[in-house]
């Protein structure tokens, strides 16, 4: 969990609240962006499991690293006392852990929880994105989209707290908050006069039924509005929208709002792809910008979509693991392979597309940056809007009691041997967000720049300017770390 600065300085916090990545609600990652995948037993990782990166493979771990606790996780599972969970966690990291060989040793009895001294353990100067959840809390969320709240991402703009989009039938949706309101006023008080602590409580309720009050300052409204808002369970629709436009040049340009690799966003994609080949589009927008990642195969679905028949049978990911399990590196299992054929069996309809446009920012992470890198080797991929949050590494959800365990398992690379990618994808073309529209509209700075480039085959003068002339958002994670960290994830299943 990160620790937040009171918001007497709300530009700073906002700097420390970003999905790219440190995203981290789980962070979703995005210097490398962390995939999730789906939990599995504690003692039994699937074959499927991703494995971390190389990098510290054949290295000489440094002095003040420790030697192997003795024990393998299998002794201590399940055995839920505080003293056996943490060392349970010290037995798991020891062994699936990309740079388990760097942990530094700290007392167990001087951290209160097994998940506190697990995160004590993690080696932060490689790996932000490693997290632990309460199990329930987090199925809910990757296999049915569930989440407790009021329906708002809200993103820190330049500044300004802001809302990225509002998800339908949320209590948001009912006072008719829309994309660019800022909040500017909780329970009554200026929010430049609140503590970090009191905005994340109310902002980021943990139960339904909390309500506050909130001051609202709409896009191009003379002045504030109060609403009052009830948190809820709410079930997200991780593709918000999907449309064809139709260019001024009679061309048809299929559009999707992604913004979570979670179980329930197969069907939407498989449907929107089916209409957009029904309908014949020439060019394909896919709006990640917000989307950290989620489960890796999701991200190989909608890039086997894509790809069509140029791609099948070829390598998506490969997964890489530590030194220590080179039999699920060499194992062809663990190489997830374009297809035709979803995770509940329905046929994915190929599109056979030469290029894509990704509409990206610091908040797009890890899954989300595995359809940039595996479909890279076998069409153009035009990236538009900012940097993405450089997560190539992945986990295995990995449960003991009552805790879900994410530690960065393995790392990913393409069918070219290509991955690594900890500093992001740099933008084709540079644009900054654009909070003032709505999503879809084609007047809208990364949307309108992706046309651009798809009828003149080069980034608009105009938005590079504009791009240039903003200093770039700065990419924290956001009020709620957990959340974020949720979200800017890269999990194999």
């Amino acid at each position: 969990m990160k620790k937040f600065l009171p918001l007497l300085s709300l530009p700073l916090l906002l700097i420390l609240a970003s999905c790219g990545g440190g995203g981290g609600s789980a962070g979703t990652c995005n210097g490398s962006s962390s995939v999730c995948f789906p939990s599995s037993s504690s003692n039994n990782p699937p074959s499927t499991t991703t494995t971390p990166p190389p990098s510290t493979t054949g290295t000489t771990p440094p002095a003040t690293t420790t030697p192997a606790p003795i024990g393998k996780p299998s002794d201590f599972a399940n055995i839920c006392t505080p003293s056996s969970e943490k060392s349970w966690a010290r037995a798991h990291l020891d062994d699936v852990y990309l740079w388990y060989n760097e942990i530094i040793n700290v007392p167990p009895e001087n951290y209160s929880t097994p998940a506190s001294y697990f995160d004590a353990l993690l080696v932060r100067s490689r790996d932000r994105f490693s997290f632990t959840s309460d199990k329930s809390e987090i199925d809910g969320f990757f296999e049915a989209g569930e989440d407790v709240g009021y329906g708002l991402r809200l993103v820190n703009s330049f500044g300004t707290l802001r809302v990225a989009y509002v998800q339908p039938n949320s209590p948001a949706s009912g006072q008719n908050i829309q994309r660019g309101a800022q909040i500017i006023g909780i329970n009554g008080a200026s929010i430049t006069t609140l503590s970090a602590d009191t905005q994340i409580a109310a902002l980021y309720p943990t139960k339904a039924g909390a309500t506050n009050r909130f001051d609202i300052l709409d896009v191009g409204a003379a002045g504030s509005r109060t609403v009052t808002l009830t948190a809820a369970t709410v079930v997200g629709a991780p593709v918000l929208s999907s449309q064809v436009i139709t260019t001024p040049e009679n061309k048809k340009v299929g559009y999707i709002v992604f913004t979570d690799h979670i179980a329930t966003a197969e069907d939407p994609l498989i449907v929107a792809v089916r209409r957009f080949l029904a309908i014949g589009i020439d060019e394909l927008v896919i709006d990640v910008r917000y989307n950290g990642g989620g489960y890796l195969y999701i991200a190989n679905d909608l890039a086997s979509m894509i790809g069509g028949t140029r791609v099948q049978n070829r390598v998506f990911e490969r997964l890489q693991f530590n030194d220590k399990h080179p039999e699920q590196t060499n194992d062809p299992s663990n190489r997830l392979l374009f297809t035709t054929i979803g995770r509940a069996g329905q046929f994915l309809p190929q599109l056979n597309l030469s290029r894509v446009f990704l509409l990206t920012t610091s908040r797009t992470c890890s899954a989300s940056e595995s359809i940039i890198n595996g479909l890279s080797p076998f069409m153009q991929v035009i990236t538009v809007g900012g940097t993405t949050c450089g997560k190539p590494y992945g986990f295995q959800q990995t449960d003991n009691c009552t805790t879900a365990y994410f530690a960065s398992r393995f790392s990913g690379v393409n069918d070219l041997g290509q991955g690594g990618y900890t500093n992001g994808f740099s933008p084709t073309c540079s644009v900054p967000d654009d909070l003032d529209h709505a999503l879809g509209d084609t007047a809208e700075r990364q949307l309108a720049s992706a046309l651009y480039y798809a009828k003149n085959g080069t980034c608009s003068v105009s938005s590079f300017a504009k791009a240039q002339g903003l200093r770039e958002e700065i990419r924290l994670p956001e009020l709620d770390a957990k959340r974020q960290l949720w979200r800017e994830n890269r999990i194999i299943k």
